[in-house]
């Protein structure tokens, strides 16, 4: 829905600036103007997504503590040992979009599941949500685990 409104905003704002001039160039084709307005969305909605070796987030972590961690799996994974202050928002669950659409865009969140394949999915919800930046665990727990690093239940 986010899209769309820009979308039309963008739409809205390219139309005024050809019209405000009437004496430069010959006006742009229709084509152009929505290839401007793709260029423009993708450009406004772009997602950076920073991909970090499971080996190296603990050392994140701690170079940055107000990182918010989410672990994707399910509750019962999520239970069998998660990473310290990890937060459980279950990607197999009907409201998970929801859940993120909550979260605070401004935060910068780290992300993970067991193989790295939830979460890789879950990317495009978070883009959907508006988030700018997400730092993905490659990897996931599996990585964590191999890597000796620490776990609570």
């Amino acid at each position: 829905m986010n899209k769309q409104l820009l979308t039309l905003i963008i739409v809205g704002a390219l139309s005024a600036c050809s019209q405000a001039d009437t004496n430069a160039a010959a006006p742009k084709s229709q084509e152009q103007t929505q290839e401007q307005v793709q260029k423009l969305v993708q450009e406004v909605t772009a997602m950076q997504v920073t991909h970090i070796d499971a080996s190296k987030v603990l050392e994140t972590m701690r170079a940055r503590p107000e990182l918010v961690v989410i672990d994707v799996r399910t509750p019962g994974e999520f239970a069998g040992g998660h990473i310290d202050g990890a937060i459980n928002i279950d990607f197999k669950n009907a409201n998970f979009a929801t859940e993120i659409a909550k979260l605070d865009g401004s935060q910068d969140y780290l992300i993970h599941c067991r193989s790295g394949n939830r979460s890789t999915r879950s990317l495009a919800v978070f883009k959907d949500a508006g988030f700018s930046h997400i730092i993905h665990m490659d990897g996931g727990m599996i990585g964590w685990n191999k890597a000796g690093l620490p776990t609570v239940k």
